[in-house]
């Protein structure tokens, strides 16, 4: 059988140098659409990346004694914590939680140089202090010093730049009951002097009267959240941080909390 040559320029040309010059023409083309392709599906890729939302990060520095520590909840997870927890799992912000509270403390015994340490250490965009009340209840802490102590607390995390939120104390047997008096006068001023500011970065979050609201309404009292006299047990610091996510939710929405310039 003769081979089927062509002529090019007078010359044969074989014809498997024609086929194989066909085949590397289809792999060019080919390369170049898979090239093209792949340009596309990047594109893309990056595009999707750009139109999902960016997830914020912020940090929560946490002062307060051994209610917003979290005792009585068996793995110290305090309704502060909790609150917090919710927040970063169904918005797009995740809050690192600085636990900077003091077994027995108060905002006296604190004192302004160790909270500014700590608000230094910290570097936080949001300030949560959420005294128990109870130590300065039983210390008779003097009305004039605990109102300059919540004044030296709030005014050094507003020149830091941070969001201040003033949190009441959940409800536990000794606040509804022997102390209720007390501590609603200890809360009272608080609030005054947190409104004193007039600042738009401080918020007031009255846990205890919202705790106490759900309460009766649903024919509770402490005796169902009775960790001890002093504390929630596992359900109230479950209860108190549902109620305050939800309240700094309908304050200040999903969005990341910023501090406002005035």
């Amino acid at each position: 059988m003769k081979k089927n040559n062509r002529l090019m320029g007078g010359r044969k040309i074989p014809t498997y140098l024609i086929m194989a010059c066909a085949l590397l023409a289809m792999g060019w083309e080919a390369g170049k659409n898979q090239v093209a392709y792949s340009q596309s599906f990047n594109t893309s890729i990056a595009q999707d990346q750009q139109l999902k939302p960016a997830l914020n990060k912020e940090s929560v520095m946490v002062v307060g004694g051994s209610m917003a520590h979290g005792w009585k909840d068996p793995h110290d997870d305090s309704y502060l914590k909790r609150a917090f927890a919710a927040l970063s799992s169904t918005t797009d912000t995740q809050y690192t939680y600085v636990d900077d509270t003091v077994i027995g403390g108060t905002a006296a015994r604190l004192g302004a140089q160790k909270f500014d340490a700590e608000l230094q250490k910290a570097n936080p965009q949001v300030v949560a202090i959420s005294w128990g009340l109870l130590n300065d209840v039983s210390d008779k802490t003097p009305m004039g010093t605990f109102r300059q102590s919540i004044h030296d607390e709030i005014a050094a995390a507003l020149k830091a730049h941070a969001v201040v939120m003033v949190i009441t104390p959940p409800v536990v047997e000794a606040t509804a009951t022997v102390d209720a008096t007390a501590v609603k006068n200890f809360i009272s001023n608080e609030f005054q002097v947190a409104n004193s500011f007039h600042n738009p970065n401080v918020y007031l979050f009255d846990l205890n009267a919202q705790m106490t609201t759900y309460m009766q309404a649903h024919g509770q009292t402490w005796k169902t959240y009775y960790g001890d006299s002093w504390h929630p047990n596992q359900a109230g610091h479950v209860l108190a941080g549902q109620l305050l996510f939800n309240d700094i939710v309908q304050t200040l929405g999903q969005a990341p909390i910023q501090y406002k310039e005035k």
